[in-house]
């Protein structure tokens, strides 16, 4: 299964793979999302651990939020996106409060960027601070059955690329669950945008990193959520996912929020009540 793109021009590839210009207010989601993770450090309620290291590089950190005192506790890991060549786990800190008022622990991870790093070296960082994070959750009072893996954007690809076994063959079904948000799962119209003029994709390497190209490799519950405001291209991606991993995977989910975009659909996973953070409380159970 591939997602079409053949029929767009370059410039109209290029528009549909730009999120921001047709956001309402992408700014301003991001400095929110920058003000709230920033905010956590003088909650004296919460139990922090900033730039844990995972890795050589300086940006192979996490940093892990989790309500004083926590013991076995449930764990959403979030994966920034930006295309792989930006953000920052200085953003990723939005849903620590929901999370640890659930009694949840929240980790918010870093990786290289590219072009310093190239996809595949990305993605076995991803699956290299999972395991790191694994071997030390009882240090946070984290369970490491019950993690749950979500990522945004192109960490929505990172996260699916760990249940496609692009990681290593031990972390797909060593995680609760996965809640892919707005992702690029079929990379070959990435690699024929813009994008990739900084990520230098080989056809071969788009192919070899696409998890729409794999089956999942565990059986571990699967959200998918997309803005239905955005782009055509991106809504692509994930009913392409939905449809064929659905032939493999007893529980898998698609919701497509009215109203939100590539951006402001984050906040479904702080929203009290909303279909996102009742399964990602279900998969944290079930882990």
């Amino acid at each position: 299964m591939r997602v079409p793109y053949t029929r767009l021009s370059r410039a109209e590839l290029d528009q549909q793979l730009s999120p921001s210009r047709s956001a309402k207010d992408f700014m301003g989601v991001l400095a929110r999302h920058e003000a709230e993770t920033a905010a956590l450090d003088s909650a004296g309620e919460l139990a922090r651990w900033r730039d844990v290291a995972c890795g050589p590089g300086a940006r192979q950190r996490y940093d892990v939020t989790a309500p004083r005192g926590a013991a076995g506790a449930p764990c959403l890991v979030f994966i920034h996106g930006g295309f792989w060549q930006e953000g920052s786990k200085d953003w990723s800190g939005f849903a620590a409060r929901s999370c640890v008022r659930a009694g949840w622990a929240h980790v918010g991870l870093g990786y290289t960027l590219a072009p310093e790093a190239p996809l595949a070296g990305i993605v076995a960082e991803i699956a290299a601070a999972l395991t790191h994070l694994r071997g030390h959750a009882g240090d946070y009072g984290i369970n490491p059955d019950r993690i749950v893996l979500a990522g945004h954007s192109a960490g929505a690809h990172l996260a699916a690329a760990i249940l496609a076994g692009l990681g290593g063959d031990e972390l797909p079904g060593a995680l609760a669950g996965y809640v892919l948000i707005s992702g690029v799962y079929d990379l070959a119209p990435v690699a024929a945008s813009y994008v990739n003029d900084r990520l230098g994709l080989s056809p071969g390497e788009a192919e070899r990193l696409s998890p729409l190209l794999y089956w999942p490799a565990a059986d571990r519950p699967v959200h998918l959520l997309i803005g239905a405001d955005e782009p055509d291209a991106f809504r692509r991606q994930s009913d392409a996912l939905a449809l064929l991993w659905g032939r493999e995977l007893r529980r898998i989910s698609l919701a497509r929020i009215p109203g939100r975009d590539h951006f402001d659909v984050l906040d479904e996973m702080t929203r009290p009540g909303s279909e996102t953070w009742t399964r990602i409380l279900r998969m944290g159970q079930a882990g």
